[in-house]
């Protein structure tokens, strides 16, 4: 280099520098270092030089002559061969060196090479950014902060466009929110420094992964088949003495999927002489009219049930129940007790078994193809307490909601080694006396807020474990969920909410869900009333 480094730096400046603005000294550095821009300032030089040198040969030259011609001179042009001369910070103009006879408003005569710019602020240089996010799934809430994802990033960070994705930035610098659609996105950020200017434009890449429930089919299933029934179905009925009753059962998404049947049935029911009737039954998916014997099982036990709870069975087992109960020594039934259990539990039970077989011999198919569970109760509201009496066979739950946010499990739930598999309402049931008395039990509660039963598709789920099912809070719980879609839709609703409740959806839980509810009007009241429901 023939100059300094300050020289080169001030002809880049005069070059290429905006108006009003200076460009940075480290980037005027670099342009040197990474160009031949000093060669090229030289090589200029020296030609600007030498054909200024002619130039002024010729106007002395002329002038020389003029004056033996007796005319005025012609000044010559000012040309220096050293850098001192020209563009030095003794001679330039702006530099502080320069004489001081020129005002400070004075434009920049030619050949003035400005030492300064203006003092007005100089604009940063915007980097650019791209990076790529966690992939995100739509419909699930989506968190992420960008301080631990990314290092380096300004004082300040506004999102300018969110690419679609419905997330937004917090002010703690987290990237929030539930995506509603899928794909890739990009997202711009805005990185600011502590005077709000713009010094960083980030790039971020998201792909948003379909929702698996968006990935479930709802197909409508054939009403042609043998057995069809609906895909889904609520009833409501009025237990008297202030109880309510709701049953709602509902196509799973494992059967939605490929338009298959709806193999659950729920039936509610209240006897004339105040025996309030709740029976749900899970037809096994893995067998071809499961779906109609879930319907026998539970229609014909019912219609048992309120044929002889109506007539003196039904008051034989009040008395006989409460007698029991407030006997003391629970370790067994007793023979009063036994017999109006056979005549109107047992029997109801025998009697949904009994039309399994009888269809299963008309329709040529085996009985195993009707394969179902059965879970039962009855209740009635005594002046000595609530009576409950339950029966089960398979997995499902019936559990008794009481005061003090208690509740009890009222059966024993079939379950064997493998996911899925129970046992199912079949003959050798009733070769097993001793065993078949044992999964009826009886209880008598001095105060009861609810009393629910429901098939696996709906306690797997909510469940996580035997002992959940086991524990009073976990089933209060689930009762605070239920409680808004007990009560009867409006005129205007399209679905009823304990539809809209049965649709929740919870990974790898894709069953039919059946579900029979007893509960008091004041929580139906207080629902409808916008309340806060308090059991």
């Amino acid at each position: 280099m023939k100059h300094s480094q300050d020289y080169y730096r001030r002809v880049i400046n005069s070059l290429f520098g905006v108006p009003g603005q200076r460009v940075k000294d480290h980037v005027m550095d670099q342009v040197l270092n990474e160009t031949e821009a000093a060669a090229l300032i030289d090589e200029f030089y020296d030609r600007f030089n030498d054909v200024m040198l002619v130039h002024f040969n010729q106007a002395k030259e002329d002038g020389t002559k003029a004056k033996e011609a007796g005319h005025a001179s012609t000044p010559g042009l000012p040309i220096c061969n050293s850098e001192e001369c020209e563009v030095s910070e003794h001679h330039n103009a702006n530099s502080g060196n320069a004489p001081q006879d020129r005002s400070a408003d004075a434009p920049i005569q030619p050949g003035d090479i400005p030492s300064e710019a203006p003092a007005e602020a100089p604009v940063p240089i915007v980097a650019s950014r791209a990076e790529s996010l966690p992939n995100g799934r739509s419909g699930q809430p989506y968190d992420v902060c960008l301080d631990e994802l990314l290092d380096d990033l300004p004082a300040k960070l506004q999102l300018e466009d969110d690419g679609g994705s419905n997330l937004s930035l917090s002010d703690d610098r987290r990237l929030q929110g539930t995506p509603t659609a899928q794909g890739a996105h990009q997202l711009e950020v805005q990185g600011l420094d502590e005077q709000g200017e713009t010094i960083l434009q980030l790039t971020l890449k998201l792909a948003l992964i379909p929702s698996s429930r968006d990935l479930w089919k709802n197909l409508p299933s054939d009403p042609d088949v043998p057995y069809a029934k609906p895909d889904e179905e609520v009833d409501r009925l009025s237990g008297g003495d202030g109880w309510q009753m709701a049953m709602g059962s509902q196509r799973g998404r494992s059967h939605a999927h490929r338009g298959g049947q709806r193999d659950d049935h729920g039936t509610i029911a209240r006897a004339t002489t105040g025996w309030n009737v709740l029976i749900v039954g899970d037809g096994a998916g893995s067998c071809d009219y499961a779906r109609q014997g879930s319907l026998l099982a539970t229609t014909v036990a019912r219609d048992k049930l309120l044929s002889s709870l109506a007539a003196n069975e039904g008051a034989a087992l009040e008395a006989a129940a409460l007698a029991w109960w407030k006997g003391g020594d629970r370790s067994r039934m007793s023979q009063a007790l036994l017999v109006p259990l056979q005549q109107t539990m047992i029997t109801a039970v025998h009697a949904g078994h009994r039309a399994i077989a009888e269809e299963a011999k008309a329709s040529g198919h085996p009985a195993k193809a009707f394969s179902t569970t059965l879970l039962l109760a009855l209740h009635k509201e005594t002046p000595d307490g609530h009576i409950v009496v339950t029966f089960g066979i398979g997995d499902g739950a019936v559990a008794a909601l009481y005061e003090d946010r208690q509740a009890q499990m009222l059966n024993t739930a079939d379950s064997g080694q493998h996911a899925g598999q129970t046992r199912f309402l079949d003959a050798p049931l009733f070769q097993e006396a001793e065993g078949l008395y044992q999964r009826v039990k009886i209880n008598v509660f001095s105060s009861l807020e609810a009393l629910i039963v429901a098939t696996d598709g709906l306690t797997d789920p909510k469940f996580t474990s035997d002992n959940d099912m086991h524990d009073g809070e976990s089933w209060w719980t689930l009762y605070d969920e239920l409680a808004p879609a007990l009560s009867a839709p409006n005129d205007d609703s399209e679905r009823d909410p304990l539809q809209d409740y049965l649709s929740f959806f919870v990974e790898r839980h894709h069953d039919d869900r059946t579900l029979a509810v007893l509960y008091r009007d004041s929580v139906a009241s207080a629902v409808m009333g916008g309340a806060e429901i308090t059991a």
